[in-house]
């Protein structure tokens, strides 16, 4: 079953990485992780959102309206397509999407 709010295993090697750190706070890694949930949550909303009123769109024969949406689709994608960097306390954690 694939879950589209599990993080991949590369966030979960970075996790382990920062904590094995010495210099490392529990709430640094705490605050990267909660940070991590938070943009996975909401990339996934705002993607399950759009593929809904694309399907709406569709279903009701309203072209511009699929095409407005298309497009926010596919900005949404790419904005994501190359990953995010979060950065807490000199640590870096590159999120990457799909």
């Amino acid at each position: 079953m694939n879950n589209q709010f599990a993080m991949d295993n590369n966030i979960y090697r970075q996790l382990e990485i920062i904590k094995s750190l010495q210099k490392r706070t529990e709430s640094t890694v705490q605050s990267l992780y909660a940070q991590a949930v938070l943009e996975y949550s909401m990339y996934h909303f705002k993607k399950s959102q759009l593929l809904q009123l694309i399907d709406e769109s569709l279903e009701a024969g309203d072209k511009e309206a699929f095409y407005r949406h298309t497009l926010e689709y596919n900005n949404h994608v790419n904005d994501h397509i190359d990953g995010k960097m979060i950065i807490e306390n000199g640590y870096e954690l590159h999120l990457t999407f799909e």
